[in-house]
């Protein structure tokens, strides 16, 4: 109902245009209402041969009414308009002459100088067709004149399809299908079945759900004076967690003006020329005649109207690239002003690299502490030490869970298990399952004891690096300068370089591993990746890719309902897959922060998505040419598909711009535009939550901590940069194809992320733990990778030239030919590519850098912000308590614990809070 409305608005803004000039409204009221019904309607359309090459006269076809002109059965007329009278019922396509076509009899399909391969009599279209069997590569008809119901036989199979005695093509994947059908199903009634289970039990625990909504509340992103943020908070200017959650939002916003801007000036190119640039490229056709002449005024008026597509491609060119420079400036200052004005904690550090293996019996932080001082003249508050606890990894965790417990009283587990449902073992299987998955360990544990913890802690060897605090803003800069030429720290010259990540997001767990271990844990993740595309590709692809290819797209012969709704099954399944699978290798790289982490998930989820891409349209669109060519397929000129001999004039034949468009539209709307998006607050915060309240009801033992981490808030991650990259990426693709597209794509590009952003806004202030992205690494890959859409549109705008040179009746007749063609267009990628990258490098980012260092101190940062260097790193915790011997030593940072913290400025413990304990 909407594309009819805004169709109607179209005609009618058209007719008004028509009206204006002269014209007689009447005719063009007329004329537009025919076309809206076409478009709107799969109703069949005629064309008369001299308007082909203007707009064309559209009219609703009589479907049920025969001519009785019996004279028609000795001519051939061009794209008849009606049926053909009774004595010779059957169109068929003359040979001679394109479009042209001749009633005859049943016995005279392929003879009279018709299309000696139609010779299928079709009882439902009333023409003489090419031989149609679903799956076939190589179809036999019979003879003209034969009788009998068998008319087409098979006698070669498309690939995945296996020939019957019958001569009929069965599909060999669709098993697969069928499995995973049987599998799911019973998996979700399995579901179904524990929630209903567990759902209906008796509440026997309420103060357990009121103790974890109590430090959910607690977790959550809160301003100085208390409360929560609103709702209706400008994100992109309200610094609520640090200036990279301001830069990320006005990215997205940027992408929503982006792709606003570029949707009103193609309408008003539209409006100013023509409005079967909406058209162009969608109309279908369910009969021979119908679609030869959509095909040849389809590539007629696409080349008449070129040169609008050429225009607005220029403009999005330069504006994308352009607008993009600005934007890197307008962001990079805000980063700047924002770390000037409103000092984080990396504004005060500096990281210390290179250093040499201490043992844990040393007092490590003393000695780097005076080597710092020693080199630059400034004494430092404190040093965190990264150490080298992997094999620990799991008793480092039960202490730091162990002293937040202790703060709060401590926490034991009492009580029964609850009775089992009517499922019994499954039911307990499978709330164990889900318990586990949130940590939650009913279990009883034994603590290490103090002279355990200390020989554990005493036994371990650092990192090669260390945050250095320093007290001020100036005094690191200071340090920084100072210390140009490397700090001496026992005979090696470490590397005193300025941090860039906010304490909260740095994985101490894992600062042993070396940039060389790293580069082997990425080939490994690189080609995990690679062979999962491989796999779905392979595995669930390729067998609806070769059902697909059965249908011909012609004489009405397109997917219907339960094939789209396969297609969006498996294009959301798979980018569910490869965020999994990219994530997961994001992390096993083992970056040492979640700034690199983030950044690695977008590099590997765009190049997974993209390559996803590039296997399922090119494979799909590769097998549908092949069935197109075996139904003989004409395009424009009158030549068969099938005799094309050069992928130019292949892409640019109307039968594969309207086939790789429909398989673009709808990969990106709503597959990858809506879907994906659409469930995530009901699987990623609404029905956890809910889970959370019932299994703990449920629970008498889910009590303190267990309680707390039952409905503990998630984590925010940085991936939704890949996201809008891989959208920016597609709706560039569609300006190769016809432009009918255009429009749709970018509309329902805003559409999407203006939910999305709602969602983000929605998510971050109530749904996520607390947080500070302070820096602009991830961000700062996102504007570099804006440089693929900008390159892609230079791609576009070089292939629509070359297509506008050429000659409007033949095919792939441009300046640049062949391999010309390709070659031009990668070449424009490339270069612009790198003229992206350089302008970022050399123009843009030294704005982040252009304002000068702040005069802040960190104790007076230290009292507003408990997550520090040392209180996000559990070692350092553990050493002040048992072997440093601080007194009060450090408390571990746990979003909702501030309050147990204690002030200690001597060990750069400066957190005061109003919160009373």
């Amino acid at each position: 109902m909407f594309k009819v409305a805004a169709l109607l608005l179209l005609c009618a803004a058209d007719s008004l245009e028509t009206c204006s000039g002269g014209g007689s409204c009447v005719e063009s009221v007329t004329s537009d209402r025919i076309l809206l019904q076409t478009a709107a309607s799969p109703t069949k359309i005629a064309l008369s041969e001299e308007t082909i090459s203007t707009t064309p006269e559209i009219e609703r076809k009589p479907e049920e009414v025969q001519s009785v002109n019996m004279s028609e059965c000795q001519l051939d007329d061009f794209a008849r308009p009606d049926l053909c009278p009774e004595l010779c019922p059957y169109a068929a396509e003359m040979k001679a002459e394109f479009c042209h076509f001749r009633c005859v009899k049943k016995e005279e399909c392929g003879l009279l100088g018709t299309v000696e391969n139609a010779t299928i009599p079709d009882e439902k279209l009333m023409v003489c067709r090419h031989c149609e069997v679903e799956g076939c590569k190589k179809c036999v008809p019979a003879t003209p004149g034969a009788e009998g119901e068998k008319y087409e036989t098979c006698e070669v199979c498309m690939p995945g399809y296996s020939l019957t005695e019958e001569g009929e093509c069965a599909m060999d994947g669709l098993g697969v299908f069928i499995a995973i059908g049987v599998v799911s199903a019973i998996l979700t009634v399995l579901i179904i079945a524990w929630y209903v289970s567990v759902r209906n039990k008796n509440r026997v625990n309420p103060e357990g759900v009121e103790y974890g909504l109590e430090c959910r509340e607690g977790m959550r992103l809160q301003p100085n004076e208390g409360g929560l943020y609103p709702l209706s908070t400008n994100m992109m200017t309200t610094n609520v967690a640090g200036p990279g959650t301001m830069a990320f939002f006005r990215y997205q916003g940027a992408v929503i003006a982006w792709a606003s801007i570029l949707l009103v000036t193609w309408l008003g190119i539209v409006f100013a020329t023509s409005t079967d640039l909406l058209i162009l490229g969608t109309l279908s056709a369910e009969s021979p005649q119908l679609l030869c002449a959509v095909i040849k005024w389809g590539h007629h008026r696409q080349m008449e109207l070129i040169w609008t597509k050429v225009t607005w491609l220029s403009f999005a060119y330069v504006f994308s690239f352009l607008g993009a420079i600005v934007y890197g400036i307008y962001t990079s200052k805000m980063f700047a002003e924002v770390h000037s004005e409103q000092p984080m904690m990396p504004s005060f550090v500096a990281k210390l690299e290179g250093l040499p293996i201490f043992s844990g019996k040393d007092k490590v932080e003393d000695k780097l502490k005076a080597c710092v001082k020693l080199t630059t003249g400034i004494e430092p508050v404190g040093v965190s030490v990264a150490w080298d606890y992997s094999a620990k990894k799991h008793e480092v965790d039960s202490l730091i869970e162990a002293e937040i417990e202790d703060a709060e009283g401590g926490s034991h587990v009492s009580g029964e298990a609850p009775e089992p449902g009517c499922l019994g073992k499954f039911e307990e299987t499978v709330t164990n399952k889900v318990l586990n998955a949130w940590h939650v360990h009913l279990e009883p544990h034994q603590h290490m004891n103090a002279q355990e913890i200390k020989t554990m802690l005493s036994n371990m060897q650092s990192a090669d690096s260390a945050y250095v605090v320093f007290p001020s803003q100036e005094a690191r800069s200071q340090a920084v300068a100072a210390a140009s030429g490397g700090v001496n720290v026992d005979g090696t010259m470490c590397k005193l370089l300025p941090s860039l990540y906010a304490p909260e997001g740095l994985f101490w767990f894992n600062m042993q591993v070396t940039p060389a271990l790293r580069r082997g844990r990425m080939a490994t993740s690189t080609l995990w990746l690679v062979l999962s595309c491989c796999a779905w590709t392979v595995l669930l692809y390729i067998p609806y890719a070769m059902y697909m290819s059965s249908f011909s797209y012609a004489n009405g012969d397109e997917p219907g309902e339960f094939s789209e709704g396969l297609f969006i099954g498996l294009v959301v399944g798979s980018q569910f897959g490869l965020f999994a699978v990219s994530s997961m290798g994001a992390k096993k790289c083992a970056y040492h922060s979640e700034d690199e982490t983030q950044k690695a998930y977008t590099i590997f989820y765009n190049s997974a998505l993209i390559l996803n891409l590039v296997m399922d349209i090119g494979l799909q669109t590769y097998l549908s040419y092949l069935q197109m060519v075996g139904v003989g397929a004409h395009v424009a000129d009158g030549r068969l598909l099938g005799s094309l001999d050069s992928f130019q004039e292949i892409f640019e034949s109307y039968p594969i711009q309207k086939s790789v468009g429909n398989l673009l539209y709808k990969y990106c709307f709503p597959c990858t535009f809506l879907v994906p998006f659409l469930g995530e607050p009901f699987g990623m915060q609404l029905l956890p939550l809910h889970m959370g309240k019932i299994l703990i009801g449920n629970d008498k033992r889910i009590q303190g901590g267990n309680a707390e981490k039952a409905l503990e808030l998630g984590e925010m991650e940085q991936g939704r940069y890949a996201d809008c990259l891989f959208n920016m990426i597609l709706v560039c693709c569609i300006p190769f194809i016809s432009p009918a597209y255009l429009a749709w794509l970018f509309g329902a590009l805003i559409v999407s992320h203006l939910y999305i952003y709602a969602y983000d806004q929605w998510k971050i202030l109530r749904y996520v733990r607390k947080f500070n992205f302070s820096g602009p690494e991830v961000h700062y890959l996102g504007m570099q990778l804006f440089a693929m859409p900008c390159a892609i549109l230079a791609a576009a705008l070089v292939f629509k030239a070359n297509q506008m040179s050429s000659d409007a009746d033949v095919l792939g007749s441009g300046y640049l030919q062949g391999y010309q063609v390709g070659g031009a267009c990668f070449g424009a990628m490339i270069v612009h590519f790198v003229l992206h990258l350089a302008v970022l490098e050399y123009f843009v980012k030294p704005y982040e850098t252009a304002s000068t260092s702040g005069k802040a101190t960190y104790a007076e940062a230290a009292k507003t912000q408990a997550a520090t260097h040392f209180s996000t790193n559990p070692i350092y915790c553990l050493r002040s308590k048992y072997l440093l011997n601080h007194s009060p030593p450090q408390f571990p940072y746990a979003p909702g614990k501030e309050h147990f913290m204690k002030l200690n400025p001597a060990i750069g413990a400066g957190y005061v809070s109003e919160k009373k304990m």
